[in-house]
């Protein structure tokens, strides 16, 4: 009888825990990150309108958050938040780059080719430990515009080593500089 329930119990446990929906966790800045008030502030981070364009079989959370690099966002002990909910099966959307290049502020600045790198290659090594899935982006362009016309790339060497890290380590990626800078210049 015991052998009976343990079986029954392992079959319903397996059963319970493949019938959970995936949760898409997002890490990463402002231009992601949910603002306050939707309805009254314009200003709205891609991640905060993203579940409006998906179905009801995924949950999204949303930990971006204004201001942060790839390093304070592990500091500040946002990561450990996401590490403790994470689960095989789920996705993990890592953008950092923006305020990775604020060389005046030792909280935030990385080097893109050795602590940027670094941080973005353990995201991806913590995730795939949980069983789930990292998705690499690049940052989206700020609108800078020179008085030609001319959209002015502001990230520097940050994509590129993105887009390294996503070849080196066969990570799903999404070019969202490219994207956003497509639509920016169309805009114009």
């Amino acid at each position: 009888m015991k052998k009976i329930l343990l079986t029954l119990y392992i079959f319903l446990a397996t059963f319970f825990l493949a019938q959970q929906k995936p949760t898409l966790f997002l890490i990463g800045d402002s231009t992601m990150a949910n603002k306050e008030n939707p309805d009254k502030n314009p200003e709205h981070g891609w991640g905060q309108v993203l579940p409006q364009f998906l179905t009801s079989g995924i949950e999204v959370q949303n930990h971006a958050m204004n201001g942060r690099s790839s390093k304070s966002f592990r500091t500040e002990g946002r990561w450990d938040k996401v590490m403790k909910q994470l689960k095989n099966g789920d996705f993990v959307i890592i953008q950092f780059g923006h305020n990775d290049q604020k060389l005046k502020d030792s909280t935030k600045f990385t080097n893109p080719y050795t602590q940027y790198r670094a941080n973005l290659e353990r995201y991806v090594n913590e995730t795939r430990a949980k069983g789930a899935i990292p998705i690499l982006m690049t940052s989206i362009v700020r609108r800078n515009f020179n008085e030609n016309g001319t959209l002015i790339d502001t990230h520097k060497e940050y994509p590129l080593v993105v887009r390294m890290v996503a070849n080196d380590m066969k990570v799903p990626f999404v070019d969202m500089q490219l994207l956003t800078e497509q639509l920016e210049i169309s805009y114009g």
